[in-house]
């Protein structure tokens, strides 16, 4: 790979194929290096794995996943003593209710409603890492 070590990096959660491509593609167009995964366990192995972790800035998670859904990789990550204060997102459906009350309850740092969009995306990293310059998008 390239020297590139310095880009920060976000890992995305999501189970379905082009929801998964779709944010990737819109993380990459605002600078981010995207890890991607189809079930938190995956990404939880990731994140527990021996690859240098230290340009992780953030998880966009799926709720409704199988294996392990995206209020239990937050579970575990708000438990883990290296990624507890990661800023972690939830992409969710207005369906998804009760997941919604339990996240807040573990802290979850924010919410893209579905559909996602450049906009919505920027708007809520903007919000986590108000300090970035992100950088003009045409939607």
């Amino acid at each position: 790979m390239s020297e590139n070590t310095s880009t920060e990096k976000i890992i995305v959660v999501e189970d379905s194929p082009p929801n998964r491509k779709i944010l990737a593609h819109l993380l990459t167009k605002l600078g981010y290096e995207v890890d991607s995964f189809e079930d938190g366990q995956k990404a939880w192995d990731f994140l527990n794995g021996d690859e240098n972790k230290g340009n992780i800035v953030a998880v966009i998670s799926d709720i409704m996943m199988p294996n392990m859904d995206g209020v239990q990789l937050l579970s575990n990550v708000r438990k883990s003593d290296t990624f507890q204060s990661l800023p972690f997102v939830l992409v969710t459906a207005v369906s998804d209710r009760d997941y919604i009350i339990e996240a807040k309850n573990l802290n979850v740092n924010g919410y893209i409603l579905k559909p996602v969009s450049l906009k919505k995306i920027q708007s809520k990293l903007q919000d986590l890492f108000p300090q970035k310059n992100f950088p003009k998008v045409v939607a």
